[in-house]
């Protein structure tokens, strides 16, 4: 045999077994199912939505020392409770905008720009579930921003729910200048420190 009629041969055998390799690895595919996307009833009452959150808030704390009331509250008041469209259909709780090549929503959202309080579109984030949501959270306050990789360390560092919210407005995790006063607030009125373990 004519190693020209050999080597095409083996050519030949190699495309068949990709091909076939191929094949399987799509049929297996198509059978896997896909993860379903967890829903949320529209309208909740602030104790049913804490009540839903706080153990992953707590296991949160525990991991990467981020106090489990602020991470309640800034889930809270981002998502109206779990009562806003992009938290119960799109299980965005803290209103992370999208990045790269990620799932999203074009969504209007209020910004305050230099003073004043205006109505922008943006894209944001979409999770699978309200615990991708958290977890998105907790490695934007531990790794921070493109531009300062340090930017939210002060909060895993603080000892109290007060100092956590502060260290967010100081370093910009929201426009509203307002913000931090509104997270103490909020923890006080629905006793989210009782959710807070510093013992680490």
């Amino acid at each position: 045999m004519k190693r020209k009629t050999i080597f095409s041969i083996m050519i030949g055998l190699v495309a068949v077994g990709l091909l076939a390799g191929l094949t399987i690895f799509l049929v297996n595919r198509q059978q896997q199912p896909q993860p379903k996307m967890e829903s949320h009833p529209t309208q909740m009452t602030v104790k049913q939505f804490i009540k839903e959150i706080a153990p992953a808030a707590k296991a949160e704390q525990k991991k990467y020392h981020i106090p489990a009331s602020i991470i309640i509250a800034q889930a809270g008041i981002e998502s109206d409770w779990g009562r806003a469209k992009l938290a119960y259909k799109y299980n965005n709780l803290f209103g992370m905008k999208a990045s790269g090549k990620q799932k999203r929503v074009k969504m209007y959202t209020k910004e305050t720009i230099n003073g004043k309080t205006k109505t922008v579109k943006q894209y944001f984030a979409v999770y699978q579930s309200w615990q991708a949501s958290i977890n998105a959270h907790a490695k934007l306050i531990l790794n921070g921003t493109i531009d300062n990789h340090d930017r939210f360390k002060g909060v895993t560092k603080a000892k109290n729910y007060q100092t956590a919210a502060y260290e967010l407005q100081k370093n910009g995790y929201a426009t509203d200048p307002d913000y931090a006063a509104k997270l103490i607030y909020a923890i006080k009125k629905f006793k989210l420190n009782q959710y807070d373990n510093f013992n680490y």
